[in-house]
């Protein structure tokens, strides 16, 4: 098959510090810099502090950000998601650093478990000029079909560029569960030529990111902010789920993009 397939990883899960998940900057670089070792191309990062809570703070995030890119290629995509209570402004820092070449940019709102994540039009117009100005390349992150048709129609208006990269998101309560044809459809949905990745939440094994790359996903993401588990055990670190993952891939028939070959598929 030869497809190559581009390996992403987002390292730190929302629980805080405990069971290997690095919030540390120094933990955090040292577990993304082992993933690009074992093949991942992009890192999904937000600004955390040392207890794993979003933050305005964005030296913890900087100094991560300087160790990762000193030691290896791999590709930042600075993170404007999560929930939490910061402004939309506030939301958006993280794309100001410099090493930053990506930003999630998340298209719309959903009950998110018990809370409501909030992303309302006026501030994904505003996140989406802020990138403009900095240069950083979006990544459309769709939780639920209608998010696809709010991002098709910001296309239409001139205010996202094309090619676009999509991350379909499945798994969250209340989001879209992984189906295949609910897949079929999405991608049916999507403008010419764009490029779609899928990230599966609360994942137990690889048998949806197989479906996925086979379906023509150019992105994988795994890390423990997505799900610790696969084929019945628990990851003790991220680079081991990236290796894991790669292994399955590469027996499937599938190549593992190098940050170079991502960013001609991305940038």
């Amino acid at each position: 098959m030869d497809r190559k397939i581009i390996l992403a990883v987002a390292p730190t899960g929302g629980w805080g510090p405990g069971r290997n998940n690095p919030v540390t900057p120094e933990a955090i670089a040292g577990d993304v810099i082992a993933c690009a070792r074992a093949g991942a191309a992009v890192v999904h990062l937000h600004a955390r502090d040392e207890k794993g809570a979003l933050t305005t703070d964005l030296a913890p995030f900087a100094a991560a950000v300087d160790a990762i890119t000193d030691a290896c290629d791999i590709i930042l995509e600075a993170s404007t998601g999560g929930l939490s209570d910061l402004t939309a402004a506030e939301r958006v820092l993280p794309v100001s650093n410099p090493r930053a070449e990506m930003g999630s940019l998340n298209i719309g709102s959903l009950n998110f478990g018990d809370a409501v994540y909030r992303n309302s039009l006026p501030d994904v117009r505003f996140w989406i000029e802020t990138m403009a100005k900095r240069g950083i390349k979006p990544s459309l992150e769709i939780f639920d079909t209608g998010h696809l048709e709010t991002a098709r129609h910001l296309i239409e208006e001139g205010l996202v560029g094309t090619p676009c990269n999509f991350s379909f998101i499945f798994g969250v309560r209340w989001g879209m569960l992984f189906d295949p044809a609910l897949l079929a459809y999405l991608t049916s949905r999507l403008p010419p030529a764009s490029r779609w990745g899928a990230i599966m939440i609360q994942s137990e094994d690889f048998a949806p990111h197989l479906a996925a790359a086979r379906a023509g996903a150019s992105i994988l993401r795994v890390g423990f902010e997505d799900s610790l588990r696969y084929d019945g055990r628990t990851a003790v670190s991220n680079a081991e789920l990236v290796t894991a993952l790669r292994e399955e891939l590469e027996t499937a028939g599938f190549a593992i993009a190098s940050p170079g070959d991502a960013r001609a598929m991305l940038l």
